[in-house]
């Protein structure tokens, strides 16, 4: 049933089969063809002019179709790579945070039996030298460094993990809806 076309092109009438000539991007390539080919048996064939450019027109399409990325292929195709590639971001980021999670031990007591850093005095002196900005620099760094840590490591992976992903669908899905589905007219 594939050539059916093929055998209903030579019953179009005239302005039908001019459709496919003034209108190519709409057609399967093989249909613009055999109309052209109708046209000039019927001896109403376009200008060369014309045919050179329906034929550029056809075959910068193939060309977009063949090409891999997103211009090429329909919206449906394209959404279903960005959801397949979001989901493996997440599988194995989150795959990486769950075995982190598993395989961290804890943090090693201090010897001392108690954090310098916790300290009333210790606080004080970062105070007198730095002011309360430098005591909040010094409670900033802590925090900081210590999501690199043990168990926060595995968490801080799950959360840039889930802002990676949500970031690479947002951008991705926006620029597959940039891009015209192809075959389809524009408008």
């Amino acid at each position: 049933m594939t050539d059916s076309y093929l055998t209903r092109i030579p019953t179009l009438p005239d302005a039908a089969l001019r459709r496919y000539a003034e209108q190519p991007l709409d057609y399967r390539t093989d249909a613009v063809e055999a109309a052209l080919a109708e046209l000039a048996r019927r001896g109403l064939a376009p200008a060369p002019a014309d045919l050179a450019r329906l034929r550029e027109l056809l075959h910068q399409r193939d060309a977009a179709l063949r090409a891999p990325g997103f211009p090429g292929q329909p919206l449906a195709t394209r959404l279903a790579r960005v959801h397949r590639i979001t989901a493996g971001l997440l599988a194995a980021g989150l795959g990486s945070a769950g075995v982190l999670y598993l395989r961290a031990r804890p943090k090693a007591p201090n010897p001392l039996g108690y954090e310098p850093q916790d300290t009333k005095r210790y606080l004080r002196q970062l105070e007198m030298v730095g002011g309360k900005a430098n005591v909040l620099a010094e409670a900033f760094q802590r925090w900081f460094a210590g999501l690199w840590e043990g168990r926060n490591l595995a968490f801080t992976v799950a959360v840039l993990t889930a802002l990676l992903a949500f970031g690479y669908w947002f951008v991705a899905s926006h620029q597959a809806h940039a891009h015209p589905d192809p075959g389809e007219p524009e408008g």
